[in-house]
């Protein structure tokens, strides 16, 4: 006869593994999460933002062969698409209008549309002014900033983010070629 001793729950050993890896797990999702002093990262964390809201940008524009663009308002900024012969408001997963609180604020210093603009068939359209006169009184017309265009190519840009409360965490996104963003501790040379 055989002497099976039959097992009834978890050994220590398990139980303090089990306990490692959670452990592990909380940690890692502490440090990934932003820090108790938001006012100070918050330069940083809007220009990272914007960044990657821009490469997936390109890559929706480049995927559906269909111009986007972005716009900067007083309050922050929002993506516009080419329909219908004009801008539109531009509210989908990944890409949803940015607001800005105090004590942020955007500034775009430089814009260079002047390569893009070249092209004679996208000046009738995208960034032709269109007749006014057809739009309504009370609709506003959409001016795009930043334009993405279907080849994933983007105009030229900086933009400054400023931190009323603290000068040092200014953060600047520049685009170093028509395919590169990069986020900027300090003030881009021109």
């Amino acid at each position: 006869m055989t002497n099976r001793r039959q097992q009834q729950g978890f050994t220590l050993i398990e139980l303090m593994l089990v306990m490692a890896i959670l452990g592990l797990i909380a940690s890692s999702v502490m440090l990934t999460l932003p820090g108790s002093n938001r006012q100070q990262n918050s330069a940083q964390d809007s220009a990272i933002t914007l960044q990657q809201q821009l490469q997936y940008a390109r890559e929706y524009a480049m995927v559906r062969q269909q111009p986007l663009a972005l716009a900067f308002n007083d309050n922050g900024y929002e993506f516009l698409v080419w329909q219908e012969e004009s801008w539109q408001s531009f509210n989908t997963r990944g890409l949803k209008p940015q607001q800005t609180e105090w004590p942020l604020s955007w500034q775009l210093l430089n814009q260079d549309m002047a390569e893009l603009a070249q092209n004679e068939e996208l000046n009738d359209g995208v960034f032709g002014s269109g007749d006014d006169s057809e739009q309504d009184d009370e609709s506003e017309i959409k001016r795009p900033d930043v334009l993405i265009l279907p080849s994933g190519e983007m105009t030229a840009f900086t933009l400054k983010i400023e931190n009323a409360n603290d000068i040092a965490a200014e953060r600047w996104v520049k685009t170093e070629n028509s395919w590169q963003l990069i986020v900027l501790n300090e003030a881009p040379e021109q």
